[in-house]
């Protein structure tokens, strides 16, 4: 069986009712998979080093999960049929193109770059299926487990959709050329997590000196939107990290910030928790 992606669980004594989940930590590819684009083109969608950042989350009680498999073989924070047409051999009615596939990077990537094609060859629709079915449904079906037995057990849950950002938009992005804030919460406006969660975390950033911007440019991605659903207590605020503060972009390597950003990043996350124990009052129980 293919190992899509892991799980790391906190002690079962610790565990309180809050997910992290890093879905473009992956760097793997199948043995068979061919593109155009060179392994450093490829890098360049790599949430590099996302789930070592966070990897303190379960001394605090909180799940993490990782994916394995690189966005650029499939994009699992996408919709199942966000596909972009323009890369198939046959048209199909199972497209559903959004924003995403129309600047080519659905869920099937047609870019790497601007510019940098990823296929020389149109692919067939039952190829999408087979990265879809072996890649993309294990990998969200874990993640609805988990957070509907968390919500079960505790009556609300937290999902933090972890990811890291380019430093500078490129034209593929809507915020082409422009230089980004060290943090950026995405809580599709307000609509997707409890405000007075998203306060606390935007307060524990900015004490630790970071600036941090809502929802510009990015709101929440697929996951975020697909699972929020805070009037039922279920919760989800996506984390984007600017890759300067952590890595050399060039080179895909850690910096001599990194292990400066991970202690800070186990602030955060201690002080998320505290936050979920004290709204609960889990500590009264």
């Amino acid at each position: 069986m293919i190992q899509t992606y892991s799980v790391r669980e906190p002690e079962a004594q610790s565990v309180i009712p809050l997910l992290f989940d890093s879905p473009h930590s992956g760097i793997q590819f199948p043995a068979d998979f061919s593109c155009c684009a060179s392994i450093e083109q490829l890098k360049t969608g790599w949430d590099a080093f996302v789930d070592e950042l966070w990897e303190g989350v379960v001394l605090h009680g909180a799940v993490l999960q990782r994916a394995h498999y690189s966005r650029m073989f499939i994009d699992l924070n996408r919709a199942i049929d966000d596909i972009d047409p323009m890369l198939l051999a046959s048209p199909s009615s199972e497209c559903k193109p959004t924003q995403y596939s129309e600047r080519g990077m659905g869920l099937i990537r047609r870019f790497a770059l601007p510019g940098v094609a990823l296929y020389s060859q149109p692919l067939e629709i039952d190829e999408i299926k087979m990265r879809v079915r072996d890649y993309y449904l294990p990998y969200h079906n874990a993640l609805r487990n988990k957070l509907n037995i968390l919500h079960e057990r505790f009556g609300q849950v937290w999902h933090v959709d972890c990811h890291s950002m380019k430093s500078k938009g490129n034209t593929m992005n809507i915020d082409s050329g422009e230089s980004r804030p060290d943090v950026i919460l995405g809580d599709n406006d307000g609509l997707a997590c409890d405000p007075q969660f998203v306060q606390t975390v935007e307060d524990a950033f900015t004490r630790l000196g970071y600036k941090v911007v809502r929802n510009i440019p990015y709101k929440g991605g697929y996951l975020v939107t697909h699972h929020a659903k805070p009037d039922v207590g279920r919760h989800s605020l996506q984390i984007e990290i600017n890759r300067a503060l952590y890595m050399d972009e060039k080179q895909h390597k850690p910096n001599e910030q990194f292990a400066l950003l991970r202690k800070d990043l186990d602030s955060v996350a201690c002080t998320m928790a505290s936050y979920i124990r004290e709204h609960l009052q889990l500590d009264k129980q």
